[in-house]
This record gives C-alpha cells, structure tokens and sequence, in this order.
C-alpha cells in the first residue's frame, strides 16, 4: 500500500508539473486477496486515507478476470469518482446486461465526458479470447456505438490495439466505408 501512495503521489505531482486540466489517474482495483467484497472494501479503505487532491484524480476499470463492471461501478457511485468501462473485460467478465449499466456508468462522469475503453480478442479461442488484437474488428465497434448511440452523449472511445495508430486509421477507413458516421476531423465523429 505505502509503494501504491507513492507511485500515486508521484504521478499527482508529475500531472501537476504539466498542467493537465483535470488529470485523470485510471486504476483497477487490484488483488482479490481474502476474496472480492474484502479487496473492494480494502480499496475504499485506503481510498480515504490517500489525500483529497489525488482522490480527485482517481477513476475505476472493469477487469477481464475478477473485478466486473458490476463490482467497478459499485466502487464508484459510493465514492463519487468516475468509472471507466472496458468493453472487452466487460465482455469477458459480467453478469448485467451492459444496457442497464450505461446509465449508471454516464452518471458517475457527472459534467464530464464519458471514457470508455475498447479492444477486440486476439483469437474467439478462449485461451486468447481476453488477449488483445493487433486491431479492432470494425462490425463489433459498430455493434458497440450503436448499443451506446441512444444515450445521445460524447464519449471519449480510447482503443486498445497493438498496431497502435495503424489500427486507428485502420477502423477509421472502414468506419467511412461501413457507416454513415459524419466526420468532424480524423478521429472525431457523430453517430
């Protein structure tokens, strides 16, 4: 615990230093030592002994193995920080229907902008299904943008795939050729 404060105050200081307008510092909720309610109550513990300027950099992921989106969000409504959703652990690791979680989701970015992260599997074999792909499968992207499309909000999508900003243009030339999606510049659009 007393490396993790360290490691958070040194970032604090380094988003400090470069004047970042509302730095955002994205944890998962870690070891599931002793089981998963004890750790989710572990974090909010320590969450409150960390000082206020770093409590107010702290958001929550979902992870692909122990912590859902379920868990994440519950974490985060009773801190009142946001929760950013990984859609590929979501797909990986839930129970709810991520339809009934968006809302609760959005909530917790109050007059934020929403972050969402997303990848698609390295392979459909469940040995790499939570591994992540060179690039990003463009039908499931789409898929996902209209699940979140009647929630008529900006979201900030960041991508997680190996061939970096190949893989942007990449999904972004399909985007063009597959939708309808009206461009503002190279990687800004309206559904």
């Amino acid at each position: 615990i007393t490396n993790t404060f360290e490691i958070l105050d040194y970032h604090s200081k380094l988003l400090n230093k470069l004047k970042v307008d509302n730095p955002l510092i994205l944890l998962h909720v870690g070891s599931s030592a002793g089981g998963k309610k004890a750790s989710m109550t572990r974090f909010i513990n320590n969450y409150y002994k960390l000082p206020v300027e770093i409590q107010n950099m702290i958001a929550l992921e979902n992870d692909d193995k122990v912590f859902m989106i379920e868990d994440v969000l519950e974490i985060c409504e009773k801190l009142s920080i946001p929760c950013v959703l990984d859609y590929h652990h979501y797909i990986c690791n839930h129970k709810d229907n991520i339809l009934q979680l968006l809302p609760r989701i959005f909530n917790t970015w109050k007059d934020k902008v929403p972050k969402i992260h997303f990848s698609s599997p390295k392979s459909k074999l469940k040995k790499e299904f939570r591994s992540h792909h060179d690039y990003i499968f463009v039908d499931d992207f789409i898929f996902f943008l209209e699940l979140i499309k009647s929630y008529n909000i900006d979201v900030d999508i960041m991508l997680e795939a190996k061939a970096k900003d190949e893989a942007l243009f990449k999904l972004v030339r399909e985007l063009k050729y597959k939708t309808n999606y009206k461009f503002i510049d190279d990687t800004t659009f309206i559904v």
